[in-house]
């Protein structure tokens, strides 16, 4: 297995999951995850399976405080397991958000991990967070 060029395909499909959310194509979004995948957002219950996550990302998208055009994202770690079944990738990304003070940048950090199902990689669990003190 050659873990260098899996991990290369494993950091295209982040950059098209991110591709996907900056124009909010939830079905695309969707694409990217197992059926039964899980999402843990900061400050949210935990979403498991397709239709958790639609709603996950339709909660986030309807949210006009958050400055979509800000974000940003860089990918700092993608480790392929030797066997070429299990990937986790740690990244972090920014955005601005409207508040009643004014404009507030938010610093998170994530991690995604990836599984090889039907010869596809797909996430099963992404975690994020942000760096705001609560």
């Amino acid at each position: 297995m050659d873990t260098l060029k899996e991990a290369e395909i494993i950091r295209n499909l982040e950059d098209q999951w991110t591709a996907a959310l900056l124009i909010k194509d939830i079905e695309k979004i969707l694409s990217f995850s197992s059926s039964d995948g899980v999402y843990m957002d900061p400050n949210a219950p935990i979403y498991i399976g397709t239709e958790a996550i639609r709603k996950s990302n339709e909660k986030w998208f309807a949210d006009t405080t958050i400055l979509f055009d800000s974000y940003t994202y860089g990918l700092d770690t993608i480790e392929v397991s030797e066997s070429g079944d299990f990937a986790y990738v740690r990244g972090h990304s920014h955005f601005n958000k409207k508040t009643p003070i004014g404009i507030v940048s938010t610093n998170n950090k994530f991690v995604d991990i990836w599984k090889r199902i039907d010869n596809q990689w797909k996430c099963i669990l992404s975690i994020g967070n942000s760096d705001m003190p609560n």
